[in-house]
């Protein structure tokens, strides 16, 4: 007797490995975007040594009150004197403080900034700090003095290349002016000195355009220009040995930075958020050397003409370069497989509220909060919560949906596994989204943690009273056999508490014919 076939028997089965290191991609509809892509990445860091993105660390108050009781603080900056010593330095309501007090808890007033408004910017000289406020004169501070400089520019971007401090001009008629001071002398800023003359250079002079900041790549100093309707980069290339024969050069015409917070080199090149776009100069053996490409391409919908970057920087910890949008902070991470370069995009979002500036001092990642306190990553592994406020901590969500699989004549999802990584134990759901936008959950999974590596342990192996394979989990796998019908399907990974990485997942899919 003949036995009976169905329209989704075996020869119509199909089987996703689906690894999820593309990272966004917002430029395409959900179902043209490769494969290995994702249509929402919240909470979630890549790995860049294995291209696995995990859920971001928690976050833990490292002040133990606000900034100046009521503000927020509006940007950090790691200032190493020398090899012995250094300062986190923050900048709250028109002052300028340090980190202080048993455990660093506690900040320090320095001294007074030009205003409570502009952002300053930081450069690292001579083992001073110096600061770009956009005051008459560049302000100073070596650990134990607070003064200033007599540079007479108002400069609100500051940078460093050749031994020579590179600072713009505020001043009536110096729009376009590019100074930088004597060599190896942050207080010569004389033009006319007979031994260590500073240096000025015209960027474009008269085109009606301001210097917003600068970037520097190897011998070469990119300044960046806007004004209302246009905006351009000039290079100025500092190779000769004689410095009288440095000057400026257009370099590309309808690119620029919002301002100079949103620059930042790594990776052998320069990054920059333009009035809606993140973009990069890269280094290429045509013909003109550098050029500009849309290095966000894949995430750039996302911004609009008013959307302001705050900051961008680089994280050597992650190798990810952080900017922040809005209330949003995006990281872009460097990743590099069988030789070839590829940069992928999560978004995170914390508890705390907005994050106006982050930066990496050794191995600690520091976050200013708009809410006056200052955080930091828990790299430990240890904890899954952000601390909003010193005692208080709070759960965050995170998600992460995969491209949409589309199938002429239907589906039915017949198993699932999902691999993954332990890091801090919790809890998280595996839904399949469907054509109709349904969160149908496949299962509920129970984090693992990390355990601990034998290397870091401190104590006799006499005294151990567990076995050693319960001291440490390896990557695991959940699989489900609840079963889904549909036309087109997403896989949704949300996890309400612990931390994981998500290697990929494998899904067995039967078609529908007819």
């Amino acid at each position: 007797m003949g036995q009976k076939a169905y329209k989704h028997q075996r020869g119509s089965i199909q089987f996703h490995d689906i690894r999820l290191n593309g990272g966004l991609n917002y430029s395409e509809a959900p179902g043209n975007i490769q494969d290995n892509e994702l249509t929402h990445a919240l909470n979630y860091i890549y790995d860049p040594q294995t291209g696995t993105p995990e859920i971001r660390p928690a976050t833990l108050c490292q002040t133990a009150a606000v900034c100046d009781s009521t503000n927020g603080i509006l940007n950090i900056y790691y200032y190493e004197k020398s090899s012995t010593t250094a300062y986190l330095v923050g900048v709250c309501n028109g002052n300028l403080y340090y980190l202080s007090g048993t455990g660093l808890t506690a900040w320090t007033k320095i001294g007074a900034l030009n205003d409570k408004t502009t952002v300053p910017m930081f450069a690292t000289f001579h083992g001073k700090l110096l600061v770009a406020d956009g005051g008459t004169n560049i302000k100073t501070w070596d650990g134990t003095t607070y003064s200033a400089l007599a540079d007479g520019l108002g400069a609100t971007a500051i940078t460093v290349i050749k031994g020579r401090v590179v600072v713009n001009s505020t001043s009536s008629g110096s729009a376009d002016l590019v100074t930088m001071s004597g060599a190896e002398d942050e207080t010569m800023w004389d033009t006319a000195d007979a031994t260590n003359p500073a240096i000025a250079l015209r960027a474009g002079y008269g085109d009606n355009m301001v210097v917003t900041g600068f970037a520097v790549f190897g011998d070469d100093l990119f300044v960046f220009k806007k004004g209302t309707s246009e905006k351009c980069v000039y290079k100025v290339n500092t190779g000769d040995a004689t410095a009288a024969n440095w000057y400026c050069a257009m370099q590309t015409q309808n690119n620029g930075a919002q301002s100079g917070h949103a620059i930042v080199s790594a990776f052998n090149d320069v990054f920059f958020m333009d009035t809606y776009a993140f973009k990069s100069l890269r280094g290429v053996t045509e013909y003109g050397d550098l050029q500009v490409e849309q290095i966000g391409a894949k995430i750039n919908n996302a911004f609009t003409a008013g959307s302001t970057c705050k900051m961008l920087a680089y994280i050597p910890y992650y190798n990810a370069i952080w900017f922040i949008v809005g209330d949003i902070t995006y990281t872009c991470t460097q990743l590099i497989n069988a030789g070839q370069k590829s940069y992928v995009f999560t978004e995170l979002s914390f508890k705390q509220g907005t994050i106006n500036a982050v930066c990496q001092a050794g191995s600690t990642i520091y976050l200013a909060g708009n809410n006056g306190y200052l955080y930091t990553l828990d790299l430990t592994g240890t904890y899954a919560t952000d601390e909003t406020v010193p005692d208080t901590t709070s759960a965050y969500t995170s998600n992460l949906v995969t491209k949409q699989f589309s199938y002429f004549g239907g589906f039915i999802l017949r198993k699932t596994s999902l691999y993954l990584d332990p890091i801090v134990s919790g809890t998280a759901y595996l839904y399949a989204v469907t054509d109709l936008s349904e969160n149908i959950l496949l299962k509920t999974v129970t984090l693992q943690s990390n355990g601990m590596l034998l290397y870091d342990a401190t104590g006799y192996l006499y005294d151990a009273t567990e076995y050693l394979h319960d001291m440490g989990l390896a990557a695991w796998y959940e699989y489900t056999r609840n079963r889904v019908r549909g036309g087109t399907l997403q896989f949704k990974i949300t996890a309400t508490s612990g931390r994981v990485g998500i290697e990929g997942l494998k899904a067995e899919i039967a078609l529908v014919e007819g």
